[in-house]
């Protein structure tokens, strides 16, 4: 079972300080019922800081760090065909992934939607 906390907090509304407050507070609240259940955690986004919470999502037993890439919402996409937006996701989201994946498999990492 995997509980999400909070799903695609924007930036900069969503405050990051005030945001891992509320992991923390909701992680220790989902543990104190099941100590097996994963545990999501959202990136904010619009941000191009993207590991922002890598390392304090990596801090928690059972912890996933959850991402979103969203090309629909981004005008460099708009003259791109169909093929060209699955193009660009396998040849450069890659990179994307690589920053926020540690070696030490902490956090776990879920791509929450790819909208292209």
């Amino acid at each position: 079972m995997a509980i999400e906390l909070l799903n695609e907090p924007l930036a900069p509304g969503a405050n990051l300080s005030v945001l891992m407050k509320y992991y923390q507070d909701g992680y220790n609240a989902v543990r104190r019922y099941t100590p097996a259940s994963y545990v999501i955690m959202s990136n904010r986004l619009n941000i191009a800081n993207q590991p922002e919470i890598l390392q304090f999502v990596g801090s928690f037993d059972g912890a996933v760090l959850d991402v979103h890439y969203y090309n629909l919402f981004d005008s460099k996409f708009d003259s791109l065909t169909v093929e060209q937006n699955i193009d660009f996701v396998r040849n450069n989201r890659s990179s994307d992934l690589k920053a926020i994946t540690n070696q030490n498999g902490r956090p776990l990492t879920f791509v929450g939607k790819q909208s292209i």
